[in-house]
């Protein structure tokens, strides 16, 4: 079974997702010098969804990934993995998993944020 049945799923689980970390005062904090983006694109889904790290603030919009920072193409399979801690960017990029575009050093300081993105993550997806 897909980890995703439509695109409009998708964007309910990472608009989810991006509600929960806005009320994380820990992850604000955390993001408080960040100003990049990055672009989700699930081509199986026909899904573009793109996460705006803005100095201390998060929000997420359908769309974008075109002008985002970095935008990584991946599976709606793959970014479950990911995004629930099954798999690690890292490997993923290696073994062909996703695509990136854009610098490397931004996805790198990105992928750091992943244990937050993962908690969040796995709330708005019901605790799966």
């Amino acid at each position: 079974m897909a980890a995703f049945e439509s695109k409009e799923q998708l964007y309910e689980v990472l608009g989810k997702m991006v509600a929960t970390l806005e009320a994380d005062e820990a992850f604000k904090k955390r993001i408080a010098s960040a100003n990049a983006s990055m672009g989700i694109i699930v081509p199986e889904l026909g899904a573009e969804y793109t996460l705006y790290f803005e100095k201390g603030s998060l929000r997420g919009a359908e769309g974008g990934a075109d002008k985002a920072t970095i935008a990584i193409t991946l599976s709606g399979d793959t970014l479950d993995k990911l995004f629930s801690g099954k798999l690690d960017g890292e490997s993923a990029y290696m073994y062909g998993y996703l695509k990136l575009r854009g610098d490397e050093w931004t996805a790198q300081t990105m992928a750091g944020y992943l244990w937050n993105i993962r908690t969040a993550y796995q709330q708005a997806k019901g605790g799966n």
